[in-house]
């Protein structure tokens, strides 16, 4: 089966990712995801506030176990 092209939305995060990469800006935080209240560890780019707070902005979830055994090869 082939993979679907990718969404606009996830070739911009990707494009942040790399920008907050570039100013080291990313962080891995800690969270419970909505949906079924379990931990999960995010990807973020961390904003930086004119208050001087910082916001961390998701852009990715964590692979949970085995990526390998988790996804199909997109290769194939």
């Amino acid at each position: 089966m082939k993979p679907p092209k990718l969404d606009k939305a996830y070739i911009n995060n990707f494009e942040t990712l790399k920008t907050a990469h570039a100013d080291n800006n990313l962080a891995l935080v800690s969270a419970i995801r909505k949906s079924d209240k379990k931990p999960v560890a995010l990807v973020c780019a961390m904003q930086k506030n004119n208050d001087n707070t910082v916001t961390p902005i998701p852009l990715a979830v964590m692979c949970e176990g085995n990526p390998f055994e988790d996804f199909e090869d997109p290769t194939v």
